[in-house]
C-alpha cells in the first residue's frame, strides 16, 4: 500500500468541519453544527409517528444527562404521543437535542416488561404480583436472618426521582439495617463529588447555568459537551460568539467540542494533574493571581505554593506532549480572566487518579478566586438526570438524608427519629461500593442483591468477570422496564417497573434546580412505579408504619423535613409550586424564599476556608506493553446513551451510530496494516471485540477510542467494556475507563 492510499485513508471529517468553523464568527452557523437551528426559538413538538393530536400535556423532564431539560409530555387515549421542549423552562427554553426529541419511541417498544417472572432454568415464566413480592420479602428475611443485614444490597439508577431515592433509603437502610445501597451514579461521577467534598469540604455545587453567559473564559477538560450536553453547549457556544468568551478545551482526542476551541491542549492521556499543578505553577511565579486573596480562602496556600515550584512548563511539556508555549499561554488566559467557569467531564473522573485530577483542577479554580462570583467557578454537569437528587437524598453507601453521613451518631438519630425506626437498627460503618458488592458476591459475603433500573453487566468494567459473578449470585431481582437486557437473563426473579412519563416525582438537576414531574400515562400490562414496589416488599416485611403514604406528594413531604436547616434546604418547595417556579435552586428554607442561585457569594464555606489539595501524577494502572501495545480510551458519542437500554429502540439515534467502531490513528493503521472500514479486532487481556474501523486522526498515535454504549445484546463480541479494567480510584471506588491496554488486528 502507497503512502498515498494511506493517506487517502484518513478520515478528514473533522479537520475540514474544524477549518469551516475557525473560518467563521457566526454563531448561527456553529449552532447550526450542534444540530439546532439558531432562528428558531423552540423545536417543534416531536409526534409519535401517525399520533393523535394531544389532549392534554403534562409537565416533565428529560430523563437522560443532568442538564434537566424542561418537557412537556402530551398525552392522547391514554398513550404518549409527542414530547415538546418547555418554552418557560429557565434551563433549555423549549429547546431539546435529538435524544430529547425522540422520547416517545422508547415507550411503545417490544420488549418491555410487563409482569412478574421468575427464571426456570433458562426461560423465564410469569408469575402474578403476590406471589413475587412475596418471594423477595422472604428471602430477604431468611438471608438476613441467617447471614445478617450486610448480607444483602440494592443497585440503584441515578436517573429515578427523589421519592424513589428517598424510599430506598429508608427501606435499605432504616429497615433492613444496612448501608448496601449503592448507585449508577458510581460510574460517573464519584470522583467529582468527592473531589468537591475533598476541596470544599462538602458536597457544594456552587454555581447556575447563567454563569455560562457572564464568564469571559471557559475552561473545559475531559469533556466532550457538545456530544453529551448539546442542549448546553449550545449555550456556551452561543456566549461564546456573542461576548467574545474565550474557550480552552483539554482533550486528547480532537472532538466535536475541540473544533470550536481558541486553544485545544491535545494533552497525552492520563497527564492532567502535571498539566494542572504547572499552570498553577506559571499563575503563582508570574503574578498572575491576588496571593493575599488566595491565602485568606485557602487553609494551605504557602504549602502549595511549595509543592507546585517544581512543575515546570518544560518538564510538562515533555510530560504531556504540548509545547511550552502551549502551557504558558494557557496560564496567562485564565490569570487575565476576570470571570472564568472550570468545567470537567468523563475525561477526569473515570480514571484510577479521577479525584487527584479533579481536586488539582479545583486548586486553579481557588487560587485564582474564581469562587463565589458571578460566570465563575468549577461546574460539573452530571451524566444521570437523577444524579444530584440522588445525593441530596443519600443514595450512596456513605449517606443519609439532607447530606448527612451514616458514620455520624447524631445523623442517625435524627433520620431514625423522622422514619419512625430504632436508631440501634441503623448500621454506623458505610456500606459497600459496586465494586466491593460485586467482589463480595464473588466471595460469598453478598447472598442477596437487588437491581433496579441498572445494568451493569454491560456498564462495569472487566463485563466477562461481572458476568459470571451475576451468575452466582444466590438471589437475583432485577426490576427494570425493559426485558432482556445485559443483566436482566441472569435474575432469579424480575420485576417490571415504571419509566419515564409514567410515574411522578421531583427531579434535582446539576445546578441543583428542581423540577416537578407528573405522571402522565399508565404503566404498560402490570407494570408499576417503581417506589409501589419496593414499599409493598417492605410492607410484607413488616414495615407498613414506616410507609403510610398515599402518593409521591406525602412522601416528598416526609422528605423536606429530612431537608430543614441542611445545606439542601427544600422547605419552601411544594408540589404546587414547581408547577409554576420551574428550575428553582436549592437552599429554598422558605415558601416565600426565591432560591439560591450562586452558592458562596459571601465567602463562607463548610469547613471555613477551601483545601488545596497536593497531588502527584501516578501512571494508569495498566499500560501498554510489548504484547498489548496500544492504549484504549472508551467514551461516548453523539445519539447515544450509557448502556443503549433506551436509545437503541429508537430508528433515529440507530441511525446516526448505528454500530460499535474504534478511532485508529493512521500511522498506526499503516503500521497494522488496517483500513477505513473494514472489520477488526480488539482484545485486551480480558476480552475481545471485533467493531468496524475508523481511520481518523482524531485520536493520538499509540491510542484507540470506543464508544462504550455498545454490548452483548449488540452481539457476542461487541461488549465493549469485556475490555475495560478493574481498576478503581483509592478515594472515589470510580472505575477506570480512560485507560487499558489493548492490541488490534485485522479480523
Amino acid at each position: 500500500m502507497s503512502e498515498e492510499d494511506w493517506k487517502g485513508n484518513i478520515d478528514s471529517r473533522k479537520m475540514s468541519r474544524r477549518r469551516f468553523i475557525k473560518g467563521t464568527t457566526a454563531a448561527g452557523v456553529a449552532l447550526t453544527l450542534v444540530g439546532i437551528d439558531p432562528n428558531s426559538g423552540t423545536f417543534k413538538a416531536a409526534f409519535a409517528k401517525g399520533a393523535s393530536k394531544p389532549e392534554k400535556w403534562f409537565l416533565s423532564v428529560c430523563p437522560y444527562c443532568g442538564v434537566g431539560c424542561g418537557v412537556e409530555v402530551g398525552v392522547a387515549s391514554g398513550k404518549v404521543v409527542a414530547v415538546k421542549g418547555m418554552k418557560d423552562h429557565p434551563v433549555n427554553k423549549g429547546r431539546l437535542c435529538i435524544l430529547g426529541k425522540n422520547l416517545v419511541d422508547i415507550l411503545y417498544t417490544n420488549d418491555r416488561a410487563l409482569y412478574p417472572m421468575t427464571r426456570r432454568g433458562e426461560r423465564f415464566n410469569r408469575i402474578g404480583w403476590n406471589e413475587a413480592t412475596d418471594r423477595v420479602a422472604n428471602q430477604l428475611k431468611q438471608t438476613i436472618d441467617r447471614y445478617g443485614p450486610n448480607s444483602v444490597a440494592m443497585y440503584i439508577s441515578a436517573s429515578e426521582y427523589n421519592e424513589e431515592y428517598y424510599i430506598y433509603n429508608k427501606f435499605v437502610k432504616g429497615c433492613l439495617g444496612t448501608n448496601n445501597l449503592e448507585s449508577s451514579a458510581r460510574l460517573c461521577w464519584a470522583s467529582g463529588v468527592v473531589g468537591l467534598v475533598k476541596a470544599f469540604g462538602a458536597d457544594a455545587p456552587p454555581c447556575a447555568y447563567d454563569d455560562v453567559e457572564k464568564a469571559d473564559l471557559f475552561f473545559m477538560t475531559g469533556y466532550n459537551v457538545y456530544s453529551s450536553k448539546p442542549v448546553f453547549f449550545r449555550r456556551i457556544i452561543k456566549a461564546k460568539y456573542r461576548n467574545n468568551t474565550k474557550l480552552i478545551v483539554v482533550d486528547p482526542r480532537n472532538t466535536n467540542t475541540a473544533d470550536f476551541a481558541d486553544r485545544h491542549l491535545r494533552i497525552k492521556p492520563g497527564t492532567d494533574v502535571i498539566l494542572h499543578n504547572t499552570l498553577a505553577n506559571i499563575l503563582i511565579q508570574e503574578k498572575l493571581i491576588n496571593e493575599r486573596e488566595a491565602r485568606q480562602l485557602t487553609e494551605n496556600y504557602d504549602a502549595f505554593k511549595q509543592h507546585v515550584n517544581k512543575f515546570t512548563a518544560a518538564m510538562a511539556s515533555e510530560a504531556t506532549g504540548l509545547s511550552v508555549t502551549e502551557i504558558v499561554e494557557t496560564a496567562r488566559d485564565i490569570g487575565r480572566a476576570k470571570a472564568g467557569l472550570f468545567l470537567w467531564g468523563q475525561g477526569l473522573n473515570q480514571s484510577n487518579i479521577g479525584t487527584r485530577k479533579v481536586t488539582s483542577l479545583l486548586n486553579i479554580v481557588f487560587i485564582t478566586g474564581n469562587i463565589g462570583k458571578p460566570g465563575a467557578g468549577p461546574m460539573a454537569i452530571t451524566g444521570q438526570t437523577g444524579a444530584m437528587g440522588l445525593r441530596e437524598v443519600g443514595g450512596l453507601p456513605h449517606l443519609l438524608p439532607g447530606f448527612r453521613k451514616v458514620t455520624d451518631d447524631k445523623a442517625r438519630d435524627e433520620i431514625a427519629k423522622i422514619w419512625g425506626v430504632d436508631p440501634n437498627r441503623m448500621d454506623s460503618a458505610n456500606g459497600k461500593t459496586l465494586p466491593a458488592i460485586l467482589e463480595g458476591i464473588d466471595k460469598g459475603q453478598i447472598k442477596a442483591l437487588w437491581i433496579i433500573h441498572s445494568n451493569p453487566a454491560a456498564t462495569f468494567p472487566d463485563s466477562n468477570w461481572v458476568r459470571k459473578v451475576l451468575s452466582k449470585t444466590e438471589f437475583l431481582v432485577v426490576q427494570d422496564c425493559y426485558h432482556p437486557t445485559e443483566t436482566s437473563k441472569y435474575a432469579h426473579l424480575i420485576l417490571p417497573g415504571a419509566q419515564w412519563s409514567e410515574k411522578a416525582g421531583i427531579l434535582t438537576n446539576s445546578e441543583r434546580g428542581l423540577n416537578l414531574v407528573e405522571q402522565a400515562v399508565m404503566p404498560p400490562g402490570e407494570a408499576k412505579p417503581d417506589l409501589e414496589i419496593v414499599m409493598d416488599v417492605a410492607k410484607k416485611m413488616g414495615f407498613s408504619q414506616q410507609f403510610p403514604y398515599n402518593n409521591t406528594e406525602e412522601i416528598f413531604e416526609e422528605y423536606k423535613r429530612c431537608c430543614q436547616g441542611r445545606p439542601c434546604d427544600i422547605s419552601g418547595i411544594t408540589y404546587n409550586r414547581l408547577r409554576i417556579d420551574k428550575g428553582i435552586q436549592w437552599p429554598v428554607p422558605a415558601l416565600d424564599h426565591q432560591g439560591t442561585k450562586r452558592r458562596f457569594l459571601d465567602k463562607k464555606f463548610p469547613k471555613g476556608k477551601l483545601r488545596l489539595n497536593l497531588h502527584e501524577h501516578q501512571e494508569a494502572a495498566e499500560v501498554p506493553d510489548k504484547n498489548y501495545p496500544i492504549l484504549l480510551m472508551t467514551g461516548l458519542v453523539f445519539g447515544q446513551y450509557h448502556s443503549r437500554t433506551r436509545t437503541s429502540k429508537v430508528p433515529a439515534l440507530n441511525r446516526a451510530v448505528s454500530e460499535a467502531f474504534a478511532e485508529i490513528n493512521p500511522s498506526d493503521a499503516r503500521k497494522y496494516r488496517l483500513w477505513d472500514g473494514e472489520m477488526v479486532k480488539v482484545s485486551s487481556k480480558r476480552g475481545t471485540v471485533t467493531v468496524r474501523a475508523k481511520v481518523t486522526d482524531s485520536v493520538m498515535a499509540g491510542t484507540v477510542f470506543l464508544p462504550y454504549h455498545f454490548a452483548y445484546l449488540a452481539g457476542k463480541d461487541k461488549a465493549i467494556n469485556s475490555l475495560t479494567n478493574r481498576a478503581f480510584d483509592e478515594f472515589s471506588q470510580q472505575p477506570e475507563y480512560k485507560a487499558c491496554a489493548v492490541k488490534i488486528e485485522r479480523t
